[in-house]
């Protein structure tokens, strides 16, 4: 996201995994936008996207900024929160606008589909039974007696307790699993909490418990979850519609990242620079649904996200943000992408260049290229570096001179956020 509301590569950033700090340098869409007399409001639903404190993040600009409670939140929950930031802003006004949706990501709801449940005790006597297929945070209050106590969570099918606090008054209140712990697959796992005063204690609790789906079930999850992404987008233009916004807002539609759905041995993101993770949708609508010819050229292009800020500040008329590295696509030209994934979200540093044609893989840590006849390979299983390598010869030397600019990257983020990422699947 800092690339993409910067028009930057990460490595010039220096926002290469979640959780970072967003340089206060950086210039940032929704604080331009805002200079140029632009309202700016967003509202988000995934903790990635939660600044450690106000204005310190990629929330910076914004005049509106709402977050979930959650680590993650629905698309109906975000289409509320939408509806809340829209009845603030002032239709008469140009506005810039951020409707972020977590739909479709991990932990992959069924939307009900197979009602999978868990069963919660304490001390042997049932409290509650917890959806596990379908994402929920479950929260209740416990009256604990003086001494020890034992909470068990326990399901037929496998699932992860993704995000567990004891609380009271506020305050955070220990406890230690006895058996598994977070993030940890299982049918069954034990919290024991102590009460050492002489008293009762009211505890909060509060718990993010999802099944673990097989890779078949993903694929039927991850479309379902498509269609509720489709569904809030179409409320939102609806509303958009309904309050008179709409006819004259240019519309951009992406997303940050692709998903593996079983490709490469993957279920997941991050982990690599295979296309299933860095080939995502772009669509942009031009006020009353014009079309122009130079975006049209564009469909058949490499685009980048670092293309996009440049792309909408030609749209509206504005002067782009300073020292961008992307273009706008209103511009004739063909680019090369680059991209890049680092620890400790990622196993291990890679860097990439990709045209039309070659993909050009580098590992650093490993100090080997993998490369890629894309057009007879789309999806690359067939690594021709061996015997095609020469023909990319100066990537080769832009890649490790990158990675050797970068050195080794282990980017380093509080406990507190490490743990939210972690639910998240980070």
């Amino acid at each position: 996201h800092a690339s993409l509301f910067s028009g930057r590569h990460p490595w010039e950033t220096g926002v290469l995994n979640n959780g970072q700090a967003v340089p206060e340098d950086l210039p940032l869409l929704a604080e331009h936008l805002r200079e140029e007399g632009y309202q700016t409001a967003a509202a988000v639903s995934l903790a990635t996207m939660w600044p450690e404190s106000r204005g310190r993040g990629i929330d910076r600009g914004f005049d509106d900024y709402e977050r979930g409670v959650n680590e993650i939140a629905t698309g109906a929950e975000t289409g509320e929160r939408l509806r809340a930031v829209l009845d603030r802003l002032d239709p008469e006004e140009p506005f810039f606008l951020l409707a972020h949706f977590s739909d479709p990501h991990e932990p992959y709801n069924d939307q009900g589909a197979s009602g999978r449940v868990a069963e919660v005790h304490l001390d042997g006597t049932l409290v509650d039974v917890v959806s596990t297929s379908q994402m929920s945070f479950w929260e209740t209050e416990l009256e604990l007696s003086p001494g020890k106590h034992r909470l068990v969570v326990s399901s037929s099918t496998s699932f992860k307790i993704r995000d567990l606090d004891f609380t009271e008054q506020g305050l955070a209140y220990p406890y230690h699993f006895a058996t598994s712990g977070l993030m940890e697959s299982t049918h069954e796992a034990e919290v024991v909490v102590v009460n050492g005063s002489d008293g009762p204690r009211h505890l909060q609790v509060s718990a993010w418990i999802n099944d673990e789906p097989s890779t078949r079930e993903i694929h039927a999850r991850y479309a379902s979850e498509v269609q509720v992404a489709d569904a809030a987008v179409g409320r939102l233009a609806a509303e958009l519609m309904r309050r008179g916004m709409w006819e004259n807002t240019v519309v951009v539609l992406t997303s940050d990242h692709g998903e593996a759905l079983g490709e490469h041995g993957l279920v997941g993101h991050v982990d690599n620079l295979y296309d299933e993770l860095l080939h995502v949708p772009l669509v942009i609508r031009l006020p009353h649904g014009r079309i122009d010819a130079r975006l049209k050229k564009a469909d058949d292009s490499l685009v980048r996200h670092i293309d996009v800020v440049p792309t909408v500040c030609e749209l509206l008329g504005l002067p782009g943000l300073p020292n961008p590295s992307g273009r706008s696509l209103l511009e004739d030209g063909e680019e090369t992408l680059i991209a890049e994934t680092h620890p400790p979200e990622a196993p291990r540093s890679l860097y990439c260049l990709r045209d039309q044609t070659y993909k050009l893989v580098y590992a650093p840590a490993e100090e080997t290229f993998e490369m890629y006849r894309l057009g007879p390979d789309p999806l690359e299983l067939d690594n021709v570096y061996a015997h095609q390598g020469h023909l990319r010869d100066t990537w080769q030397m832009v890649l490790t001179r990158l990675a050797d600019q970068a050195g080794p990257s282990m980017a380093t983020v509080d406990a507190e956020t490490s743990r939210k990422l972690s639910a998240l699947g980070y």
